[in-house]
């Protein structure tokens, strides 16, 4: 008989926004895994986008060499604010009209899928370390921004600045800009950015109901940790770390947020995507200690 798999009658909690929660949802019931969601932070557009928006019309313009994109939060912010600034009518396609002289970087599989969708080519990408640090040592040298080429990077309110620190140190000039602010679910309704055109699935549990649990829902075994912030947050609404379950990091950044409050990973994804987190508590499950060892 083949081998029971190791995620299957396993139930995992799942902390990511609605919209962006549908991939791993799929990819954990695949494996034969429940999951129980609940949402801890959304994404939305500033208050104030005016220094955004002055980068968008000049990327539209052609006013710079490379477009560098971080996330797929950052392709749907372009789209929408590129939308209404053109004032394009409501239900126009999400695409960004970029030149073509414009050349495209993203980090990882999920931003070059949004970025395809938004009708941009993408000429560089990492592909072994979707992070900035993978951007920085994977970028051909022959072929990385350098003095005089300008560097577009609008980026999360809360992105580390070492991206555009290691662009400058190559001469290049990086023009940063703030594209979305993650908060708090739920978002702003007339800020928040969702995936457009996808239903979103239904979380299962709210934050008050998170926090009244303790942090550990019952038949819970794992908890899914995709960002920095929802670390925090997790662990400000379950007023510890929690015992006796897997907590499984998506990166090396979300591994290093945990240990800060003492609490180690089981497992760190070795890429940030759907299939590198299930594989990841998969690693937990066949690695864990047998009970009274």
């Amino acid at each position: 008989m083949p081998d029971r798999p190791p995620l299957a009658g396993r139930t995992a909690l799942l902390l990511r926004s609605a919209d962006r929660a549908g991939p791993t949802l799929a990819e954990l019931a695949a494996r034969g895994a429940a999951t129980v969601l609940c949402p801890l932070i959304d994404v939305e557009l500033p208050e104030d986008t005016t220094q955004f928006d002055d980068g968008v019309r000049r990327l539209l313009d052609g006013g710079f060499d490379w477009l560098l994109l971080t996330s797929r939060s950052t392709v749907q912010a372009l789209c929408r604010r590129a939308a209404e600034l053109r004032q394009a009518p409501a239900g126009a396609p999400d695409a960004l009209d970029v030149p073509p002289a414009t050349r495209v970087a993203v980090v990882g599989e999920a931003t070059a899928a949004a970025a395809a969708d938004a009708g941009l080519r993408v000429d560089f990408r990492p592909v072994h370390d979707h992070s900035a640090r993978g951007m920085l040592a994977e970028w051909p040298q022959q072929d990385r921004p350098s003095a005089g080429t300008t560097v577009f990077m609008p980026q999360a309110d809360l992105a580390a600045p070492t991206l555009a620190d290691g662009l400058r140190a190559w001469g290049a000039e990086a023009r940063v800009a703030t594209a979305y602010c993650t908060v708090d679910a739920p978002a702003d309704p007339a800020r928040r950015l969702a995936a457009p055109g996808t239903g979103e699935p239904q979380p299962d549990l709210g934050p008050a109901e998170l926090a009244a649990a303790g942090g550990v829902p019952d038949a819970v075994q794992a908890v899914l940790l995709t960002s920095p912030s929802i670390v925090r947050r997790y662990l400000a609404l379950a007023g510890d770390t929690p015992a006796g379950i897997d907590g499984i990091a998506i990166g090396d950044s979300t591994a290093a947020e945990m240990r800060r409050h003492g609490w180690e990973p089981a497992a760190v994804a070795v890429l940030p995507t759907p299939a590198g987190l299930a594989d990841a508590w998969e690693h937990a499950v066949r690695h864990a200690s047998p009970p009274g060892s």
